[in-house]
């Protein structure tokens, strides 16, 4: 009788290979070493990182992003890049090119596999403000690719401002393919369908089942990130959703 062989889950995103297709997203799961090391030890499909600046932040108007500084987290990734299955993800945020192009070096040389320029923080839409001038965008994009030794995805708001096509000509000028967007029609399957065919898209939010992640790799998307659920179960739900796919898609589920 032949063996038959497990599903694969997994995807490959900018080269990288991951184990399975959901992952957390930034900030969730995410906020101390505990809870990375835990990441680490579920069936998650990479480790992403509360986003960080280059220096300690603390805001009363933007406590999501609070955050210890760079400097603090770069020791833990090195750990993690050494010891988890599975690729660490490093997200960032900066008023400037600069900055974020600072971070997105000192995280590939950490052992980040891939760096995740959040610009859908609320935070840096009130400072560095990139979707308000073209130029802006164009030369955070051209700094991020120059500066990074790994790849670079860009994680957008859910409203960007600009036409898609615009988004995607700018990435293209500066070799950045890896794009983080909400999971809905605007967009997923909006941008997808505007921005062709030479984006991978993660989609973020509304995954709470098996079911949820097999939608949205059928509507484009390379892989999902996992925000609310994963708070409400804990890193169990990567073992969870990867059961749950594998019944559907035929497989003995004992």
């Amino acid at each position: 009788m032949t063996e038959r062989r497990p599903i694969d889950l997994g995807t490959t995103i900018a080269g990288i290979r991951f184990p399975f297709c959901a992952m957390n997203a930034a900030g969730t799961w995410s906020s101390t070493a505990g809870e990375l090391r835990a990441l680490a030890r579920s069936a998650t499909g990479a480790i992403v990182l509360k986003t960080v600046t280059l220096h300690p932040f603390i805001h009363p108007g933007y406590r999501s992003l609070h955050n210890p500084g760079y400097d603090k987290l770069v020791p833990l990734v090195r750990e993690l890049a050494a010891q988890a299955p599975c690729p660490v993800v490093a997200s960032i945020a900066g008023t400037t090119a600069d900055e974020y192009a600072n971070l997105a070096r000192a995280f590939g040389e950490a052992g980040a596999a891939l760096v995740e320029a959040n610009l859908a923080d609320p935070w840096v839409a009130a400072t560095l403000a990139p979707w308000e001038e073209h130029d802006v965008l164009r030369e955070l994009f051209a700094r991020l690719a120059a500066s990074a030794t790994v790849p670079v995805a860009v994680k957008l708001p859910e409203r960007i401002g600009i036409p898609y096509r615009t988004l995607a000509a700018a990435l293209g000028e500066a070799g950045i393919r890896v794009v983080v967007a909400h999971n809905d029609f605007a967009g997923l399957e909006k941008l997808r369908l505007e921005a062709g065919a030479g984006l991978e898209l993660i989609a973020v939010g509304g995954i709470q089942s098996g079911y949820d992640v097999a939608r949205a790799l059928s509507k484009g998307a390379r892989a999902v990130q996992v925000g609310s659920a994963l708070v409400a179960e804990g890193p169990g739900i990567f073992a969870r959703l990867a059961h749950e796919m594998r019944v559907a898609r035929g497989e003995r589920g004992e």
